[in-house]
């Protein structure tokens, strides 16, 4: 096993391994591998995200028919299924993290898929349809499934591409996991609505056997074949891997926070729809979308010229302009309500032609956060070894999971509850944000250029 610090090393991005000029997403289009990967990783995301409303649904027929849900809210129902999905994410992934680096990388990959797709299957049983603690069950074993396939996910994509395609391989899947999260839940209405509950979980069930198919075609890595030692063994070895590291400790800190303020920021547009720009809660998906365009063309622009900046530059730069266009949205509502009719201008709104000022914000809170996440796990998978990468994605994803609870709780609270309401939880959010992405930026941009930088 491997242990000591980790150097993350900065080379010429213009140039591939036989000096010549590289050709950016050309490359990585060309690359049979890293494209079944990739389109695996649409199909499996996509019905990870349609697997909920499908249960939702089931759940929601199940109070119709006065079944044992019906004592359960809509509101309460919901929370039991996310909480069904998302304690494996908690507990479980460490765990899968270490089988992740023992097992064959492809039979992971094609394997998780493969359960997920026969867990789904076993909707259509009456005892699930009927029963809503066997719904609940069958959505926990649904969800351990993800928790392998997630860190044999990140771990493969260093292995299929070159070290400097690396930028443009994390800016293909982070713009395809930002659109799976957006337009994931609202494929599975549909799903459902053209199939019906009796066929619907046969299309979600379709899409995990088809990736499997595609993740098939992998090649395979070669996990070390010396005598293993307990798992538990294995998992205080990678947790202190992680903690020794300084710069994969950051890394992993720095892709967590910027999860939770993704999740935050979706939590906060609904209500940002409805008290700062008047248009009704459910018409939040234009921020949303917004954000997501915006986030696609910083990742596009990332992983074309961003390997020119130092990752710790990049990172840092991009939650500065998070932090400030987090603020610039805050303002909005101050603007409207105090500036304006201080000099004069009345009953002025966000709407119409001035409805173009919060969605160039979002789309730049968009582009903020592509400019942390792209170099910063790019940067990351570079560092850590082939052997601990399941371990230390796993960590990762564990602490995502783990981080994705707050602003669930925080951030609606204050919304409702603090004076200002949406703007106050954005200038609170954004302006700490700011100012420690600012202190760190001027602190990398005065760090000479060494062999080595710190993440």
């Amino acid at each position: 096993m491997v242990n000591g610090n980790v150097n993350l090393r900065i080379e010429d991005p213009a140039l591939d391994h036989r000096g010549e000029m590289r050709s950016g997403y050309g490359a990585l289009f060309r690359n049979r591998n890293f494209m079944f990967l990739w389109v695996a990783q649409v199909f499996s995301q996509l019905a990870d995200r349609a697997v909920f409303v499908l249960f939702v649904a089931i759940l929601t027929a199940q109070q119709q028919a006065g079944g044992a849900t019906s004592e359960l809210g809509a509101a309460e129902m919901t929370s039991w299924l996310y909480v069904s999905f998302t304690i494996p994410a908690v507990v479980l992934s460490p765990v899968a993290g270490v089988f992740v680096d023992r097992w064959p990388n492809r039979a992971v990959l094609a394997g998780s898929n493969l359960a997920r797709a026969f867990f789904v299957s076993l909707v259509s049983l009456p005892w699930v349809t009927r029963s809503p603690i066997l719904a609940f069950a069958l959505a926990f074993l649904l969800s351990i499934g993800a928790q392998f396939f997630g860190p044999a996910e990140t771990s493969a994509i260093p292995r299929l591409v070159s070290k400097s395609d690396l930028y443009c391989a994390n800016s293909l899947f982070f713009t395809t996991m930002m659109l799976a999260l957006g337009f994931g839940f609202a494929a599975g209405e549909p799903i459902v609505s053209r199939f019906g509950l009796g066929r619907a979980h046969w299309a979600v069930a379709g899409s995990f056997l088809l990736a499997a198919v595609l993740l098939s075609f992998l090649p395979d890595n070669r996990p070390s074949a010396s005598r293993r030692e307990p798992w538990w063994e294995e998992l205080r070895f990678g947790l202190e891997y992680i903690s020794s590291n300084p710069q994969v400790f950051r890394a992993i800190l720095k892709i967590t926070v910027l999860f939770s303020m993704i999740i935050t920021l979706n939590i906060i547009a609904v209500g940002l729809s409805q008290q700062v720009l008047h248009i009704q809660p459910f018409q939040f998906g234009y921020i949303v979308a917004a954000a997501g365009l915006g986030m696609g063309a910083g990742n596009f622009w990332v992983g074309h010229y961003g390997q020119r900046l130092r990752p710790s530059v990049l990172a840092y730069a991009g939650f500065s302009g998070l932090g400030l266009f987090m603020v610039l949205l805050g303002t909005l509502n101050f603007i409207s309500t105090l500036l304006l009719p201080a000099v004069g201008i009345q009953h002025f709104s966000w709407q119409g032609a001035a409805m173009s000022v919060p969605l160039l914000l979002a789309m730049c809170v968009g582009a903020s956060c592509a400019m942390v996440a792209v170099p910063t796990q790019a940067a990351l998978q570079a560092a850590v070894p082939e052997d601990l990468r399941g371990k230390v994605f796993a960590a990762q994803n564990t602490a995502m999971s783990a981080a994705s609870t707050i602003p669930v709780i925080l951030a609606g609270l204050s919304a409702d509850n603090l004076p200002g309401g949406v703007s106050t939880t954005l200038m609170l959010i954004g302006v700490p944000t700011l100012t420690i992405g600012g202190y760190h930026l001027l602190r990398s941009l005065r760090r000479p250029i060494g062999p080595a930088v710190s993440n």
